[in-house]
């Protein structure tokens, strides 16, 4: 049964979709179709001094034969030029000028099925001799070929975090390319050199929080919470930048990393959540209480709580007064609650205002004033043994 084919209802032609492309930073080769098989030291022999002649295009093809038919049905393998140019990297050092010869003439190659299989080799390759291949890799990624392009993206992933020298200027122009896919997928390649090599990724941040562009800056603060985990000062001023962005999704964005920090170093998270306690935007001040409640109590945090308890936000006040009985002792609390009764409108809020300024030893019922009540003194065995005699004799007069 033939594949179906989604065409256009007008011209009639195939429509095609560049699909996502996906992460892949292997150093290993390319899977071969003689993976897996229990090969002769004879036929592997055979088989490495003809990879060479097959790139270069010198054979037409290979053959392996005696092959089990578990493995293929008609019991051998043709391996093409393509198959060849996929185990270049299979081969020795002594073969590396070599070898880049033939790289460079496969990416150059007039056929797509040369380009894309050099591709998948040419972060490997470059492990051995980079010379000019970045320029090579920034033509393909502009090719005809569609196949080509997203091969030329997968590989620019896979170079990245390996090259992040080599690859910088390639990588600032992908960051801004104007298609998204190309853009997207310059994006993975940055979370990649993050992973690797953060200060270089936190360079290319460093300009993108300050384009105009707002997609850049957003996609960047979005990274903040990956570079915040570094402890490292350029990653503070970083957030720090980005919660004063006048987009709110950008400071969206970047009040992800406070959690971050709060687990590393308070003292920078509370200045964090003290920029942010006030923002405008709703999401970046509730990520300013969750980051307050997670630092506990301390005496710069709880002068925050009490101007967020006076906030012309209902919601930041709500949740400043509900953090209020874990910061302070029930006559600080009192205290605090009296005044702020004095300002508060909501009725809910001044309800639970109302019961913090309650002294349970005073106001509260029986069972709460109770708590409040000194022990009885314990009474001495000997002097309840008496008591108990002098009863019994009192009893004994009255029959």
């Amino acid at each position: 049964m033939s594949r179906y084919v989604a065409r256009h209802p007008k011209t009639g032609e195939p429509l095609y979709s560049e699909k996502d492309v996906e992460i892949e930073t292997t150093l290993k080769p390319p899977v071969s179709k003689w993976d897996g098989l229990e090969l002769s030291i004879f036929q592997l022999k055979k088989l490495y001094d003809e990879i060479m002649p097959l790139a270069k295009g010198e054979l037409s093809e290979v053959i392996i034969d005696d092959i089990p038919t578990e493995y293929e049905e008609q019991g051998k393998i043709i391996l093409d030029r393509a198959d060849g140019i996929r185990a270049l990297p299979r081969l020795k050092i002594k073969d590396n000028d070599e070898i880049y010869d033939v790289l460079v003439k496969g990416l150059n190659d007039p056929l797509p099925e040369y380009r894309i299989a050099s591709l998948q080799i040419l972060h490997i390759c470059a492990c051995r001799k980079p010379d000019g291949l970045w320029d090579i890799l920034a033509e393909l990624l502009d090719d005809d070929v569609s196949e080509v392009r997203r091969t030329a993206m997968k590989s620019l992933i896979a170079s990245v975090p390996i090259f992040p020298s080599g690859c910088e200027v390639l990588l600032h122009i992908e960051l801004r390319h104007e298609i998204k896919l190309r853009r997207d997928s310059a994006w993975k390649a940055l979370i990649e050199l993050m992973k690797k090599w953060p200060d270089a990724a936190m360079a290319h941040l460093d300009i993108l929080s300050r384009e105009d562009d707002v997609d850049l800056r957003r996609r960047s603060a979005n990274m903040l919470s990956k570079a915040a985990n570094r402890k490292s000062a350029i990653a503070w001023d970083l957030v720090s930048w980005a919660l004063q962005d006048e987009d709110d999704k950008v400071r969206d964005n970047a009040s992800k990393a406070i959690k971050t920090v709060t687990h590393h170093e308070p003292r920078q998270a509370l200045i964090f959540a003290e920029m942010s306690l006030f923002d405008t935007y709703k999401p970046v001040r509730k990520r300013a209480v969750e980051a307050l409640e997670k630092l506990g109590a301390g005496s710069r945090v709880n002068s925050l709580i009490i101007r967020g308890s006076k906030h012309s936000d209902l919601e930041i006040r709500r949740n400043c007064i509900k953090m209020l009985p874990r910061l302070m002792s029930e006559e600080e609390l009192r205290d605090i609650s009296f005044e702020l009764l004095n300002h508060e409108k909501n009725p809910k809020l001044k309800d639970i205002l109302i019961e913090y300024s309650k002294d349970d030893q005073l106001e509260g019922d029986e069972k709460q004033k109770n708590k409040y009540l000194a022990p009885a003194e314990p009474i001495d065995p000997l002097e309840k043994e008496l008591k108990k005699t002098i009863k019994k004799v009192d009893d004994k007069k009255k029959q």
